[in-house]
C-alpha cells in the first residue's frame, strides 16, 4: 500500500512549475478585483478559497474560486447588482454568467476556469445570508488546521473519491465535496486511516471534529436519515456530507474495503470505459432482452445543479406512473447536455388484459372484497379461492402498452420538475432502442450509454 500510495501521490501533486502557474494567475485575477472595486467605487474585497488557496488541488483540477467579500449591511439586491458589475469588469465581457444562490461569473484565464462569487463578509457563520458566505469561513477554518502532510493527504482522498466515481458534491453526482474530503482526512489523519475507518461504516455515521454536540443523539435527531453526517466546524447546524447520497456512500464503503484487501492503482486511475458502437449496443440490448424508452428534449438552460434535481424528479415521476400500470421499471438513468433524456428499461412494454387481484383469506371477513369487486366493470371472472386459500378476481386491465402509459404521462406532465416539464411541453421525442442507436452520433451520450449498459464499479474494470 505505501508503494502505491507514493506512486500515487507524485502523479497527482502538483509540481513547483504548476503552483507557481496558479499562484500567478490568482493573484493577477485578486488585483483585477481590486482594481475594478476601485474604479467602480465599490466597497469590497477579493478572496482566494477552495483547494488552490489550501494546496490542495489535484494537478489536473484547474479551477480558481475568488470570493468579491461585500459588508454585510448591503441589501441582497445590491450585492447582486455590484457583484456582477465587477465580475462582468474583472472578465472584461468574456465570461458567463451563472446563476446558484445568486448570480455569479465564470471565465477562463491563462488555462484555468475561474469562479467569481459575490458573498457578504459575515463576521459569524451562524448569521449567514447566503450559503457561500460560509466559505470565506472554511478557508480560514483549514488555513489553521491543515499542514502541508495533511494536505498531501486530502490529494490521495480526492484522488481515490475521484476514481471510484464519487468526487464532487454537485446534484449530478451526490458525492464528496473537496471540503468534505479536507475535513475526513483532518479528523482521520491520513487517507490510510480514513479507508481503515470507513471500511466498518453502518449508514448515519457521524463524525463531529469540534465535538459541538455533547451527545451524539442530537446530529442524530437532527440529520435523520442521512447516511454520513459530518458537522460543519465552522456550522453546527450544517451537514457537510448532506449532499452524499445513500448509493455513493455505499460505493465508498465497499471501495475501502477493497482496497484494504488488496490495493491497486485501479482504485486512482480506472479503466476507461469502453465506447460502445451501434452494432455492440444493439448486441447487448437484444440479450438484455428488456425493452428500452428514450424520452429526448432541448436541454433548459440551467445550471447542472438545477437540471439534474429536475431530471431526477421527472424520471421518478414516469417511473411511478409505469408501476402505476403494473410495467417493471428494471432501471432507469438521466443524462443533459446540449439535449437531455430520460432513459427507462422495462421488463417488458406490453402486459396482457387480464391481471389478477388477490384478497384475503377465507378464514377472515371477505364479504366487502368481493361485494366491491362484484361491482366492478373491469371483471373477467370471480370470484375464486387459490391455491393460498385466498379469494381472487380477475380484472380487465385498462393500460397494456407502456408506451401509451409514457405519452400519457408525457402530455400531463405531473410532478415533473418544473424547467423540465415546460421543455417537455414545448416538443419532445419518445424513442425506442433504433432512436437511442441514432443518438449515439453524440460522443458524451455514447459515453452515458456505454457506462450504462457496461456499469460495474470502476475497480473491477
Amino acid at each position: 500500500m505505501r508503494e502505491i500510495i507514493k506512486k500515487v501521490l507524485e502523479r497527482v501533486k502538483p509540481t513547483e512549475a504548476d503552483e507557481r502557474l496558479v499562484k500567478q494567475a490568482a493573484e493577477e485575477i485578486i488585483q483585477r478585483v481590486k482594481a475594478a472595486c476601485a474604479k467602480l467605487k465599490i466597497d469590497a474585497r477579493p478572496m482566494l478559497v477552495g483547494s488552490v488557496a489550501r494546496g490542495t488541488w489535484l494537478r489536473d483540477e484547474r479551477d480558481i474560486d475568488i470570493f468579491v467579500m461585500f459588508p454585510e449591511e448591503l441589501s441582497r439586491e445590491n450585492l447582486e447588482r455590484q457583484g456582477l458589475a465587477v465580475a462582468r469588469e474583472v472578465a472584461e465581457r468574456k465570461g458567463r454568467e451563472r446563476f446558484a444562490e445568486h448570480p455569479y461569473v465564470m471565465m477562463e484565464f491563462k488555462g484555468f476556469d475561474v469562479d467569481l462569487v459575490p458573498c457578504y463578509d459575515v463576521a459569524k457563520p451562524s448569521e449567514i445570508k447566503s450559503a457561500v458566505d460560509r466559505t470565506p469561513h472554511h478557508q480560514r477554518y483549514m488555513r489553521e488546521h491543515l499542514t502541508p502532510e495533511l494536505a498531501d493527504e486530502v490529494l490521495l482522498v480526492k484522488k481515490f473519491m475521484e476514481g471510484i466515481g464519487v468526487y464532487g458534491a454537485e446534484l449530478k453526482t451526490q458525492g464528496f465535496s473537496g471540503y468534505l474530503c479536507e475535513l475526513l482526512t483532518l479528523h482521520h489523519g491520513s487517507f490510510q486511516k480514513l479507508i481503515e475507518a470507513a471500511s466498518e461504516w453502518k449508514p448515519e455515521v457521524i463524525i463531529d471534529h469540534e465535538r459541538n454536540y455533547t451527545d451524539e443523539s442530537e446530529p442524530a435527531i437532527l440529520f435523520e436519515g442521512q447516511p454520513l453526517v459530518v458537522i460543519d466546524p465552522v456550522d453546527p447546524n450544517r451537514n457537510v456530507a448532506a449532499a452524499v447520497s445513500a448509493q455513493n456512500f455505499s460505493v465508498f464503503v465497499r471501495a475501502c474495503q477493497e482496497f484494504l484487501s488488496g490495493p491497486r492503482r485501479e482504485f486512482f486511475f480506472p479503466k476507461k470505459v469502453k465506447l460502445l458502437d451501434a452494432r455492440e449496443v444493439r448486441r447487448i440490448l437484444k440479450r438484455r432482452g428488456t425493452k428500452m424508452f428514450c424520452v429526448v428534449f432541448e436541454t433548459p438552460d440551467l445550471v447542472p445543479d438545477v437540471l439534474y434535481p429536475q431530471l431526477r424528479k421527472t424520471e421518478h415521476a414516469l417511473v411511478a406512473r409505469l408501476g402505476q400500470a403494473g410495467f417493471e421499471v428494471q432501471r432507469s438513468d438521466v443524462w443533459g447536455d446540449s439535449k437531455s433524456v430520460i432513459l427507462l428499461e422495462l421488463g417488458t412494454s406490453k402486459l396482457a388484459k387480464a391481471q389478477t387481484r388477490i384478497g384475503p383469506p377465507v378464514t377472515i371477513d371477505v364479504k366487502d372484497f368481493i361485494q366491491e369487486h362484484l361491482k366492478s366493470k373491469e371483471k373477467i371472472t370471480g370470484p375464486f379461492v387459490n391455491a393460498a386459500g385466498r379469494v381472487v378476481f380477475e380484472l380487465e386491465r385498462e393500460e397494456t402498452d407502456a408506451r401509451d402509459v409514457l405519452k400519457q404521462a408525457l402530455e400531463e406532465r405531473t410532478a415533473f420538475g418544473k424547467h423540465v416539464a415546460e421543455a417537455i411541453k414545448k416538443g419532445y421525442k419518445l424513442m425506442e432502442e433504433a432512436g437511442l442507436v441514432k443518438l449515439l452520433h453524440d460522443r458524451k451520450f455514447r459515453e452515458f450509454v456505454s457506462e450504462y449498459l457496461t456499469r460495474r464499479l470502476p475497480w473491477y474494470r
